[in-house]
């Protein structure tokens, strides 16, 4: 009697933790990484040998995503909306040409002083994202995250900005100092295209963008890409 009595009592609490881990198997993770900041650097791919960059070439990316979670598992789809922002720095002036009668690179005169030159290219992109985090409930600063993806990408606004020395047009060689922001340029692509991808735990993680699409055309820098590496910030 008593054994059958111990092995009741031992086949209740197997019974009890079984279904207690069930339980929490069918717990379904809830929505999260929703709102995202990222500040990278761009590496440009496929540059031009007479072009120099800068090493710093900042850009940003605000992101808010549609977080769905795949049944109960640790697995999610997130497509979203997003806004990039992408800042070349060098030593050309990108400018109208006459030869290609439209816009390309053209070195800055050495013997000119200037202290900023850059072109900003400004994108509204769609990003769909496959996600794998550790934790399905809301508990961000404790989460281990694995996302990839990828993104389309509209071309919103494009600009260049020059600040610093030209040359007046008075035969003498003489310079004043200016600044100088030019829009509606040409030769860039609209549409791009590209691989998206996240790492980290917490608020804080590791993301990175590799275009498979070119920026400009029919110009100097028709094959350059710029791959980006970054911090990515959740906010949400």
């Amino acid at each position: 009697m008593k054994n059958k009595l111990g092995f009741l009592i031992i086949s209740f609490f197997i019974l009890s933790n079984s279904l207690l881990a069930d339980d929490n198997d069918r717990i379904k993770m809830r929505p999260q990484d929703q709102f995202i900041f990222d500040a990278f650097i761009d590496n440009w791919l496929n540059t031009p040998d007479e072009i120099d960059l800068k090493f710093f070439n900042r850009g940003i990316n605000v992101s808010l995503f549609f977080d769905y979670p795949l049944g109960y598992s640790n697995f999610g789809i997130a497509p979203g909306i997003s806004f990039s922002s992408h800042n070349m720095y060098s030593d050309h002036y990108y400018k109208y040409s006459p030869e290609i009668e439209g816009y390309d690179f053209s070195k800055i005169d050495e013997s000119l002083d200037y202290r900023n030159n850059k072109i900003s290219l400004n994108y509204i992109d769609i990003p769909l994202e496959f996600r794998y985090r550790t934790r399905r409930t809301r508990d961000l600063p404790h989460t281990f995250r694995i996302a990839v993806g990828a993104k389309v990408g509209y071309l919103v606004q494009a600009h260049t900005k020059y600040s610093g020395d030209i040359y007046v047009d008075n035969g003498n060689n003489d310079t004043r100092s200016i600044k100088m922001k030019e829009h509606k340029l040409n030769n860039i692509e609209d549409w791009r295209y590209g691989i998206i991808a996240r790492i980290g735990y917490g608020h804080f993680n590791i993301t990175t963008y590799y275009p498979l699409t070119g920026v400009f055309k029919d110009n100097t820098g028709k094959d350059m890409q710029p791959f980006s590496i970054g911090l990515s910030f959740v906010i949400y």
